[in-house]
Protein backbone atom coordinates (compact mmCIF):
# COMPACT_ATOMS: atom_id res chain seq x y z
CA UNK A 1 0.00 0.00 0.00
CA UNK A 2 1.37 3.50 -0.89
CA UNK A 3 2.77 5.35 1.97
CA UNK A 4 0.39 8.87 3.06
CA UNK A 5 1.95 11.92 3.85
CA UNK A 6 0.75 13.53 7.52
CA UNK A 7 0.16 16.78 5.61
CA UNK A 8 -2.87 15.35 5.14
CA UNK A 9 -5.10 16.70 7.58
CA UNK A 10 -7.82 19.07 6.22
CA UNK A 11 -6.62 22.48 7.19
CA UNK A 12 -8.53 25.44 5.94
CA UNK A 13 -7.68 26.89 3.36
CA UNK A 14 -6.37 24.01 1.87
CA UNK A 15 -5.14 20.24 2.26
CA UNK A 16 -2.12 19.04 -0.12
CA UNK A 17 -1.75 15.19 0.20
CA UNK A 18 1.34 13.00 -1.81
CA UNK A 19 1.09 9.85 -2.10
CA UNK A 20 3.50 7.27 -3.31
CA UNK A 21 2.80 5.26 -6.17
CA UNK A 22 2.80 1.44 -7.08
CA UNK A 23 6.68 0.09 -6.55
CA UNK A 24 6.40 -1.13 -10.70
CA UNK A 25 5.84 2.47 -11.23
CA UNK A 26 8.81 3.80 -9.71
CA UNK A 27 10.97 4.67 -12.96
CA UNK A 28 7.94 6.42 -14.77
CA UNK A 29 6.28 8.78 -11.49
CA UNK A 30 7.62 10.18 -8.84
CA UNK A 31 4.72 11.13 -6.77
CA UNK A 32 0.65 11.61 -6.96
CA UNK A 33 -0.84 14.70 -5.19
CA UNK A 34 -3.88 16.23 -4.18
CA UNK A 35 -4.45 20.42 -3.78
CA UNK A 36 -8.01 20.28 -1.78
CA UNK A 37 -8.64 24.17 -2.02
CA UNK A 38 -11.89 25.49 0.45
CA UNK A 39 -11.22 28.94 -1.02
CA UNK A 40 -9.56 30.96 -3.14
CA UNK A 41 -5.47 30.34 -2.86
CA UNK A 42 -2.57 31.02 -5.44
CA UNK A 43 1.03 29.35 -5.51
CA UNK A 44 4.07 29.90 -7.54
CA UNK A 45 3.97 26.69 -10.21
CA UNK A 46 7.85 25.89 -10.17
CA UNK A 47 9.99 25.05 -13.28
CA UNK A 48 10.09 21.19 -13.71
CA UNK A 49 9.07 17.61 -15.69
CA UNK A 50 5.85 17.35 -17.17
CA UNK A 51 2.79 16.26 -15.06
CA UNK A 52 -0.45 14.50 -16.00
CA UNK A 53 -3.36 16.40 -13.96
CA UNK A 54 -6.71 16.03 -13.65
CA UNK A 55 -9.33 18.74 -11.88
CA UNK A 56 -11.92 16.81 -10.08
CA UNK A 57 -13.75 19.56 -8.09
CA UNK A 58 -13.58 23.49 -9.30
CA UNK A 59 -11.28 24.82 -11.51
CA UNK A 60 -7.58 25.73 -11.24
CA UNK A 61 -6.52 28.68 -13.51
CA UNK A 62 -2.71 28.85 -14.62
CA UNK A 63 -0.86 32.29 -15.55
CA UNK A 64 2.58 32.23 -17.60
CA UNK A 65 3.94 35.81 -17.91
CA UNK A 66 0.95 37.64 -17.52
CA UNK A 67 -0.94 35.92 -19.82
CA UNK A 68 -3.87 33.49 -19.02
CA UNK A 69 -3.25 29.97 -20.34
CA UNK A 70 -6.26 27.83 -21.29
CA UNK A 71 -6.48 24.59 -19.12
CA UNK A 72 -8.69 21.67 -19.87
CA UNK A 73 -11.23 21.40 -17.53
CA UNK A 74 -11.40 17.30 -17.01
CA UNK A 75 -7.77 16.00 -17.76
CA UNK A 76 -4.32 17.37 -19.12
CA UNK A 77 -0.74 17.09 -20.22
CA UNK A 78 1.12 19.48 -19.07
CA UNK A 79 4.69 19.83 -21.06
CA UNK A 80 8.57 20.31 -19.42
CA UNK A 81 8.21 24.36 -17.80
CA UNK A 82 11.37 26.82 -17.62
CA UNK A 83 10.04 29.13 -16.19
CA UNK A 84 7.64 30.15 -12.91
CA UNK A 85 3.75 30.24 -13.10
CA UNK A 86 0.88 31.47 -11.13
CA UNK A 87 -1.95 29.17 -10.29
CA UNK A 88 -5.09 29.71 -8.15
CA UNK A 89 -8.40 28.21 -7.46
CA UNK A 90 -11.50 29.75 -7.84
CA UNK A 91 -12.87 28.79 -5.00
CA UNK A 92 -13.75 25.37 -3.73
CA UNK A 93 -11.35 23.48 -6.30
CA UNK A 94 -9.47 20.05 -6.10
CA UNK A 95 -6.89 19.19 -8.18
CA UNK A 96 -5.14 15.74 -8.80
CA UNK A 97 -1.77 15.68 -10.11
CA UNK A 98 0.87 12.53 -11.32
CA UNK A 99 4.59 13.47 -11.19
CA UNK A 100 6.64 12.04 -14.38
CA UNK A 101 10.07 11.10 -14.58
CA UNK A 102 11.83 12.01 -18.55
CA UNK A 103 11.54 7.77 -18.51
CA UNK A 104 7.95 8.48 -17.14
CA UNK A 105 7.48 11.08 -20.20
CA UNK A 106 9.33 8.95 -22.89
CA UNK A 107 7.89 5.78 -22.16
CA UNK A 108 4.06 6.57 -21.72
CA UNK A 109 3.92 9.29 -24.72
CA UNK A 110 4.74 9.16 -27.82
CA UNK A 111 5.21 13.22 -28.41
CA UNK A 112 8.47 14.94 -27.65
CA UNK A 113 9.06 16.72 -24.47
CA UNK A 114 10.81 19.70 -26.32
CA UNK A 115 7.13 19.85 -28.61
CA UNK A 116 4.99 20.33 -25.00
CA UNK A 117 7.69 22.43 -23.29
CA UNK A 118 5.77 25.17 -21.39
CA UNK A 119 2.30 23.90 -23.00
CA UNK A 120 -0.90 21.97 -21.76
CA UNK A 121 -2.97 20.09 -24.14
CA UNK A 122 -5.83 17.80 -23.59
CA UNK A 123 -4.73 14.02 -22.24
CA UNK A 124 -7.18 12.85 -24.74
CA UNK A 125 -5.24 14.14 -27.21
CA UNK A 126 -2.08 11.26 -26.92
CA UNK A 127 -4.29 8.43 -25.20
CA UNK A 128 -7.66 9.00 -27.33
CA UNK A 129 -10.87 10.23 -25.81
CA UNK A 130 -12.89 7.16 -24.58
CA UNK A 131 -9.33 6.27 -22.77
CA UNK A 132 -9.16 9.62 -20.88
CA UNK A 133 -13.27 9.89 -20.75
CA UNK A 134 -13.17 6.91 -18.55
CA UNK A 135 -9.65 7.54 -16.45
CA UNK A 136 -11.68 10.77 -15.48
CA UNK A 137 -15.20 9.03 -14.73
CA UNK A 138 -13.10 6.26 -12.47
CA UNK A 139 -11.08 9.29 -10.30
CA UNK A 140 -15.08 10.92 -10.32
CA UNK A 141 -15.87 7.66 -8.60
CA UNK A 142 -13.20 6.95 -6.28
CA UNK A 143 -14.60 7.51 -2.78
CA UNK A 144 -11.51 8.53 -1.43
CA UNK A 145 -7.65 8.79 -1.76
CA UNK A 146 -7.08 5.24 -1.86
CA UNK A 147 -9.41 4.82 -4.48
CA UNK A 148 -7.88 7.83 -6.61
CA UNK A 149 -4.24 5.55 -5.94
CA UNK A 150 -5.87 2.61 -6.99
CA UNK A 151 -7.37 3.80 -10.13
CA UNK A 152 -4.44 5.98 -11.14
CA UNK A 153 -1.79 2.72 -10.34
CA UNK A 154 -4.16 0.44 -12.79
CA UNK A 155 -3.98 2.67 -16.02
CA UNK A 156 -0.57 3.49 -15.65
CA UNK A 157 0.39 0.17 -15.52
CA UNK A 158 -1.73 -0.99 -18.25
CA UNK A 159 -0.14 2.11 -20.06
CA UNK A 160 3.03 0.75 -19.23
CA UNK A 161 2.72 -2.51 -20.22
CA UNK A 162 1.08 -1.84 -23.86
CA UNK A 163 3.85 0.65 -24.61
CA UNK A 164 7.64 -0.37 -25.68
CA UNK A 165 10.47 0.81 -23.61
CA UNK A 166 12.23 4.10 -23.57
CA UNK A 167 15.85 4.70 -24.48
CA UNK A 168 17.63 3.23 -21.07
CA UNK A 169 20.13 6.65 -21.85
CA UNK A 170 17.65 8.80 -20.68
CA UNK A 171 17.71 7.32 -17.11
CA UNK A 172 21.36 8.27 -16.77
CA UNK A 173 20.95 11.84 -18.29
CA UNK A 174 18.37 12.52 -15.34
CA UNK A 175 20.73 11.14 -13.12
CA UNK A 176 24.10 13.12 -14.28
CA UNK A 177 21.91 16.12 -14.14
CA UNK A 178 21.55 16.04 -10.93
CA UNK A 179 25.31 16.19 -10.26
CA UNK A 180 27.00 19.42 -10.91
CA UNK A 181 28.69 19.41 -14.60
CA UNK A 182 30.72 22.31 -15.55
CA UNK A 183 29.10 22.52 -19.11
CA UNK A 184 27.46 20.35 -21.95
CA UNK A 185 30.79 18.33 -23.27
CA UNK A 186 31.43 17.24 -19.21
CA UNK A 187 27.76 15.88 -19.13
CA UNK A 188 28.09 14.22 -22.67
CA UNK A 189 31.01 12.71 -21.48
CA UNK A 190 29.52 11.65 -17.99
CA UNK A 191 26.60 10.10 -20.19
CA UNK A 192 28.88 8.39 -22.26
CA UNK A 193 27.25 10.06 -25.04
CA UNK A 194 28.02 12.77 -28.28
CA UNK A 195 26.94 15.92 -27.51
CA UNK A 196 24.44 15.49 -30.27
CA UNK A 197 22.97 12.52 -29.23
CA UNK A 198 22.80 14.25 -25.64
CA UNK A 199 20.68 17.00 -27.66
CA UNK A 200 18.64 14.75 -28.89
CA UNK A 201 17.54 12.48 -25.49
CA UNK A 202 17.09 15.81 -23.68
CA UNK A 203 14.54 17.00 -26.52
CA UNK A 204 12.82 13.29 -26.51
CA UNK A 205 12.19 13.51 -22.36
CA UNK A 206 13.29 16.59 -20.72
CA UNK A 207 12.26 19.36 -23.05
CA UNK A 208 15.05 21.87 -23.08
CA UNK A 209 18.24 21.95 -24.15
CA UNK A 210 21.31 20.39 -22.08
CA UNK A 211 22.86 23.55 -21.72
CA UNK A 212 19.09 25.16 -20.00
CA UNK A 213 18.83 21.96 -18.47
CA UNK A 214 22.10 22.15 -16.50
CA UNK A 215 21.17 25.90 -15.22
CA UNK A 216 17.98 24.94 -14.38
CA UNK A 217 19.11 22.40 -12.46
CA UNK A 218 21.86 24.59 -10.56
CA UNK A 219 19.16 27.12 -9.68
CA UNK A 220 16.77 24.34 -8.25
CA UNK A 221 19.38 22.71 -6.09
CA UNK A 222 20.01 26.24 -4.79
CA UNK A 223 16.30 27.29 -4.04
CA UNK A 224 15.84 23.62 -2.63
CA UNK A 225 18.41 24.89 -0.06
CA UNK A 226 17.07 28.57 0.36
CA UNK A 227 13.80 29.19 -0.12
CA UNK A 228 13.12 29.46 3.04
CA UNK A 229 15.54 31.93 3.89
CA UNK A 230 15.32 34.41 0.85
CA UNK A 231 15.24 37.52 2.93
CA UNK A 232 18.22 36.90 4.34
CA UNK A 233 22.02 36.74 3.22
CA UNK A 234 22.66 33.36 1.12
CA UNK A 235 26.65 33.39 1.33
CA UNK A 236 27.49 29.67 1.74
CA UNK A 237 23.97 28.46 0.73
CA UNK A 238 24.06 28.23 -2.95
CA UNK A 239 25.24 26.55 -5.52
CA UNK A 240 29.12 26.13 -6.36
CA UNK A 241 28.08 26.55 -9.95
CA UNK A 242 27.17 30.40 -8.85
CA UNK A 243 29.91 33.21 -8.60
CA UNK A 244 28.38 34.81 -6.24
CA UNK A 245 24.68 35.57 -4.88
CA UNK A 246 23.99 38.36 -7.30
CA UNK A 247 25.40 35.78 -9.75
CA UNK A 248 22.17 33.72 -8.16
CA UNK A 249 19.68 36.75 -8.11
CA UNK A 250 20.26 37.09 -12.02
CA UNK A 251 18.92 33.24 -12.35
CA UNK A 252 16.23 33.53 -10.03
CA UNK A 253 14.70 36.45 -11.95
CA UNK A 254 15.04 34.00 -14.95
CA UNK A 255 13.12 31.41 -13.69
CA UNK A 256 11.10 32.99 -11.58
CA UNK A 257 10.36 36.41 -13.21
CA UNK A 258 10.46 38.22 -10.04
CA UNK A 259 13.53 38.82 -7.62
CA UNK A 260 14.36 36.78 -4.01
CA UNK A 261 12.63 39.35 -2.33
CA UNK A 262 9.11 39.91 -4.02
CA UNK A 263 8.78 36.12 -3.92
CA UNK A 264 9.88 35.31 0.11
CA UNK A 265 6.84 37.93 0.49
CA UNK A 266 4.24 36.28 -1.90
CA UNK A 267 1.91 33.89 -1.41
CA UNK A 268 3.69 30.14 -0.85
CA UNK A 269 1.53 28.19 0.95
CA UNK A 270 0.74 25.30 -1.71
CA UNK A 271 4.39 25.07 -2.49
CA UNK A 272 5.13 24.85 1.23
CA UNK A 273 2.83 22.35 1.67
CA UNK A 274 4.00 20.10 -1.55
CA UNK A 275 7.62 20.39 -0.32
CA UNK A 276 7.15 18.70 3.12
CA UNK A 277 4.62 16.66 1.61
CA UNK A 278 6.91 15.60 -1.18
CA UNK A 279 10.14 15.37 1.14
CA UNK A 280 8.16 12.47 3.02
CA UNK A 281 7.18 10.78 0.50
CA UNK A 282 10.75 11.01 -2.20
CA UNK A 283 12.82 13.20 0.25
CA UNK A 284 13.48 15.81 -2.17
CA UNK A 285 11.02 18.70 -1.94
CA UNK A 286 10.89 19.58 -5.92
CA UNK A 287 9.82 17.29 -8.61
CA UNK A 288 12.82 18.82 -10.63
CA UNK A 289 15.15 17.62 -8.21
CA UNK A 290 13.56 14.28 -7.55
CA UNK A 291 16.35 11.27 -8.69
CA UNK A 292 15.68 8.66 -11.12
CA UNK A 293 14.71 4.87 -9.29
CA UNK A 294 17.12 2.39 -10.13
Amino acid sequence: MPVMSSETAATAPLSVRMVRPAPELSQLLDAYYILDACQVVSDHLLSGPGNVRFQLSGEWILTADGVHIPTPQQSALFGPTDRAAIFESTGRAIMLGAGLTPVGWAKLFDVDAFDLANRVRELADFVGEDDAARLHADLMAAPDDAGIVRVLDAWFIARDAARPSADPRIAIVHRELLAPHADVTTLAAAVGVSERTLHRLCDRAFGFSPKALLRQKRFLRTLERVRGVLDQPLSGLIDDGYFDQAHFNRDFRHFMGMTPGQYFNSPREIMRRAAIARREVSGKGMQGLHPPSR
